[in-house]
């Protein structure tokens, strides 16, 4: 069986290379505060309105029928206005 030595050697240094990557711990393990997170669950409470039991079990949502008749006739003359991207880059 005949080697390449050439490979041979590249394969042994870039195995040893990859072998020193791998790491026991993580790399945050120690430095990340207890209280990470806590501003967003704290924001994320301070906007959430919680509904009455009365709120809760009216789910009932009466239709537009106007709005209901103008969407079906946009649609059958296909003039629906196609949604646009937001911009996220502000710009």
């Amino acid at each position: 069986m005949y080697f390449n030595k050439k490979a041979l050697i590249i394969g042994t240094i870039s195995l040893g290379l990859l072998g020193g990557c791998a790491m026991a711990k993580p790399a945050l393990e120690g430095r990340l505060d207890a209280e990470f997170g806590s501003a967003i669950r704290a924001n994320t409470q301070a906007h959430a309105i919680a509904p009455t039991p009365r709120q809760k079990a009216d789910t009932y949502i009466p239709a537009d029928p106007s709005r209901t008749a103008l969407a079906r006739k946009n649609y059958r003359e296909n003039t629906v206005t196609e949604p646009q991207p937001i911009n996220q880059n502000g710009g």
